[in-house]
């Protein structure tokens, strides 16, 4: 399951209080994080590969209070990782449209959202996977080219 993880607000405000919107700051984290979790379900992301925090991370002169999702790969699903990891902009654009349509866009700001692997993929033979996969890729380009991410002719 998704895990939400909400920090302690920059501002004098507590979290529970409520803001010049009449909502508190809990009551919108909680409300993106449900967004954004909605959006991961509909873009076919394994809710077991990817756990979730929404932060505070300040106020506009505005009042507003801004927040970001952070997204943490915990764990390699082949199809779910690759969707994330290429398809960050779209959930990204997908979120700030789903916004638009909702008090939220009123009372806070999204800054967006981050994405981050775990150490625990790092070393693991996901990483194999995703360098192979990246290869796949560049040798779908009619000229093919080396990057960083291709090996060595020697060691293949």
């Amino acid at each position: 399951m998704f895990k939400l993880f909400q920090s302690t607000p920059d501002s004098s405000e507590a979290a529970t209080d409520i803001g010049t919107s009449g909502h508190s700051v809990d009551e919108i984290a909680e409300e993106l994080r449900s967004l954004i979790l909605q959006q991961l379900a509909h873009g076919g992301i394994s809710s077991g590969c990817v756990t979730l925090e929404v932060h505070q991370t300040g106020t506009l002169r505005d009042g507003r209070h801004v927040f970001v999702g952070m997204m943490r790969l915990v764990k390699w699903h082949r199809s779910s990782a690759v969707r994330l990891l290429l398809g960050l902009p779209i959930l990204e654009s997908r979120l700030r449209r789903a916004l638009k349509g909702t008090w939220m866009q009123h009372v806070s700001h999204f800054s967006g959202v981050w994405l981050h692997a775990s150490g625990q993929l790092q070393d693991s033979s996901a990483m194999q996977d995703l360098r192979a996969l990246v290869v796949d890729i560049e040798r779908m380009e009619s000229e093919p080219t080396t990057s960083m991410w291709s090996l060595p002719t020697e060691l293949k």
